[in-house]
């Protein structure tokens, strides 16, 4: 007899899988308990809220480090904050998010802690998970170990968190990363050999019998020099989370700083991002050796043989959100962020022109 399992669709699992993140959503947030498992999610609108703020994002091609190495830890909280900062730093409060989570094959134990992250992700990021889609997806990719994960926020305007005009004398601040988070991946996967052409990770776990396979011994068991990186694996440095500084920022403001604005540097790095918050007679001055680039950027350059022009619009470069302050209040006192430039008048540019030269850089990165 044909069975939709046989087909590749395990429906027990994927039940078994919907109890097991009802408990955890409930345990997290009981009032949010009852959400999972109907056809539709919700929850309060806040008062006075007359529209909504939204974001939607992916986590990209550092789904296959984490499948490969099995290691989830990071990938929740790389997912949350590309949408959850997205809608803050655009004026919104991020209050309710929700997943989709696409698997070649579920193993509600194993994929189970994907959720996990995404819940404490989550609760750093001031929102609440109040539903998604898990979807067995046999014969949409290349290994049964793969899987994809997006998701979305909804939030809601906040005139708290509304911004002075940006003005040159102003101070850029930036809030630290330590790794890439979830953007340039599939450059770090050329530059370090880990392109999941035709199969090959699969039929290499496949090879060499490796049931509890990380991303280390299959470099091992290739023969492949390990690379270390301040007595740290690679893996270890691709798969740092992705700092989700709401919480932070949001200290700084009640003590009074005067934000002109923030830029999540996400792809386009700070060039790409920077420019979104600036008029068009404004520029940023940033000085490189105001802080220190993290190990992996530094390495994936030389590895790589990749210019600056290049690293800056793929990478962070070791700062997740950039501040823009006026020193008209008091300035940020938080160890996690730090002074890295100022706001300068420039020649008004035609609106199709204004990335060009609004972001510069000076001086050279303090290597880790």
């Amino acid at each position: 007899m044909t069975t939709y399992q046989s087909a590749g669709v395990d429906i027990d699992a994927g039940d078994q899988f919907a109890r097991m993140i009802k408990e955890r959503v409930k345990a997290a947030w009981p009032e949010c308990g009852e959400e999972i498992g109907g056809f539709a999610g919700g929850g309060p609108i806040p008062q006075g809220a007359k529209e909504v703020k939204a974001s939607m994002d992916g986590t990209g091609t550092v789904a296959l480090i984490a499948a490969l190495s099995e290691t989830y830890h990071s990938i929740g909280f790389n997912l949350v904050g590309m949408c959850a900062v997205d809608t803050y730093v655009d004026g919104g409060r991020p209050l309710y998010f929700m997943d989709t989570l696409g698997v070649a094959q579920l193993i509600p134990d194993l994929h189970i802690q994907i959720i996990d992250s995404i819940i404490e992700a989550c609760k750093k990021a001031g929102c609440k998970l109040i539903g998604g889609e898990t979807a067995e997806l046999p014969d949409m990719y290349k290994a049964d170990w793969v899987f994809n994960l997006d998701g979305a926020v909804i939030g809601f305007p906040d005139p708290d968190l509304c911004y002075a005009p940006v003005r040159p004398g102003q101070k850029v601040y930036g809030w630290l990363s330590y790794g890439p988070g979830s953007n340039g991946f599939s450059l770090l996967r050329k530059v370090h050999n880990l392109k999941a052409e035709e199969g090959f990770w699969y039929h290499i776990r496949k090879a060499f019998g490796l049931t509890d396979m990380s991303l280390d011994k299959v470099i091992e068991n290739l023969s492949i020099p390990r690379w270390e990186l301040n007595g740290r694996a690679l893996s270890e440095d691709l798969l740092v989370p992705t700092p989700i500084w709401i919480p932070e920022i949001e200290a700084q403001r009640k003590r009074g700083v005067v934000f002109a604005g923030h830029a999540h540097i996400t792809g386009g790095g700070m060039p790409g991002n920077i420019p979104r918050i600036l008029p068009n007679d404004c520029k940023v001055v940033i000085d490189r050796g105001t802080w220190t680039r993290p190990a992996i950027f530094r390495y994936t350059q030389d590895i790589g043989d990749i210019n600056f022009y290049e690293m800056d619009k793929t990478f962070n470069q070791g700062i997740m959100v950039v501040s823009i302050v006026d020193p008209s209040g008091p300035l940020p006192d938080d160890s996690n962020i730090v002074e890295i430039g100022t706001v300068e008048k420039r020649l008004v540019i035609p609106p199709g022109l204004r990335e060009i030269n609004q972001v510069q850089f000076i001086g050279k990165h303090r290597e880790e």
